[in-house]
């Protein structure tokens, strides 16, 4: 197994993990219940709110904060 990871180099299998992590993500509901966003569709939305109305890393950070 690990000459196949040596072969096909490192970067690849965590483009992979990256992968089914979103794939995962994009399947589980935000909480409970929840027919209307997925945990992927609310960070997706979330960033999309903050690169349309130009929020910096440091105010989006203290926003989400708030709901931590």
């Amino acid at each position: 197994m690990d000459d196949i990871i040596h072969d096909i180099g490192g970067e690849s299998v965590h483009q992979a993990h990256v992968f089914d992590s979103l794939k995962d993500y994009s399947l589980t509901q935000l909480y409970p219940d929840c027919s209307s966003f997925t945990r992927l569709s609310a960070v997706l939305r979330l960033f999309n709110m903050k690169a349309r109305n130009g929020r910096t890393d440091r105010s989006f950070t203290e926003l989400l904060e708030i709901f931590a």
